[in-house]
């Protein structure tokens, strides 16, 4: 069986667990108050045209656009988290 070099150090997988785990808590907020629609988040929604802003249905479709991207990278953050944590484990282990 081949033994992998660890890619980060175990400072550097602890920072990005910190990191991954806030990042996770963040977005994965953040799409739930783009899901429920939170009025002080619609200025980051971006229309093509002014008069789209006032069509509600388009309105509500740019909410839950949002909510599935904050969502696909809060995900994206437990992947990084996964790797990490298995960096750190990795670390700690005896290579030799």
């Amino acid at each position: 069986m081949v033994k992998l070099a660890p890619v980060c150090g175990p400072k550097m997988s602890a920072f990005c667990m910190v990191m991954s785990v806030w990042g996770i808590i963040f977005l994965g907020l953040l799409g739930v108050f783009f899901y429920l629609q939170a009025v002080t988040l619609f200025p980051d929604l971006h229309f093509a045209d002014e008069k789209d802003a006032l069509d509600n249905s388009k309105v509500e479709a740019a909410f839950a656009e949002k909510a599935n991207q904050c969502w696909i990278a809060a995900g994206m953050y437990l992947v990084t988290l996964i790797v990490v944590f298995w960096q750190n484990k990795f670390n700690t282990a005896s290579v030799f």
